[in-house]
């Protein structure tokens, strides 16, 4: 499945990189993200997401590789991990632009392929794809309110 999405974002282009490599502050941006941490900087991160997603409760830690950063403008990034409960496994690749539209507004542009296999992949591409929206609006919403945060 992939996921396009671009979002407004009240913040230069240079605060928006910032944050997005902040890890206990990005953390805070993410939908269900129970913990993160930094195993070889901009190259290896590791994450545990916790989310419910049509009638299961899942909880899969991510392997996260940045494939490719080039600041303050294009990070790409693929995350796997695997969920026992439900037995089911996730691999996400994302590819994430940041454009200047005027001096403190950025716009983020993100495209996410999405492979869902296992129990939760039987759910449908409907419920996958209404929360795949879901979690994005929220991840943009509060990324801009952290945003807020550093300039307010």
């Amino acid at each position: 499945m992939q996921f396009e999405r671009q979002v407004l974002v009240e913040a230069s282009r240079q605060e928006v990189w910032g944050l997005l490599w902040d890890v206990p502050r990005v953390i805070n941006c993410i939908p269900g993200c129970e913990t993160a941490e930094e195993i070889e900087p901009y190259q290896r991160y590791r994450a545990t997401v916790r989310e419910k997603v049509g009638p299961f409760k899942v909880r899969i830690p991510l392997d996260i590789d940045i494939l490719e950063h080039t600041a303050p403008q294009r990070l790409v990034a693929k995350a796997s991990g695997r969920e026992g409960k439900v037995q089911s496994h996730v691999k996400v690749e994302i590819d994430l632009t940041l454009v200047d539209v005027e001096p403190h507004v950025t716009e983020l542009r993100l495209l996410a392929n999405v492979a869902i296999l296992g129990k939760l992949g039987t759910l449908g591409h409907s419920v996958i794809v209404r929360k795949g929206d879901d979690i994005v609006g929220q991840f943009a919403d509060a990324l801009q309110a952290e945003l807020r945060k550093e300039t307010g």
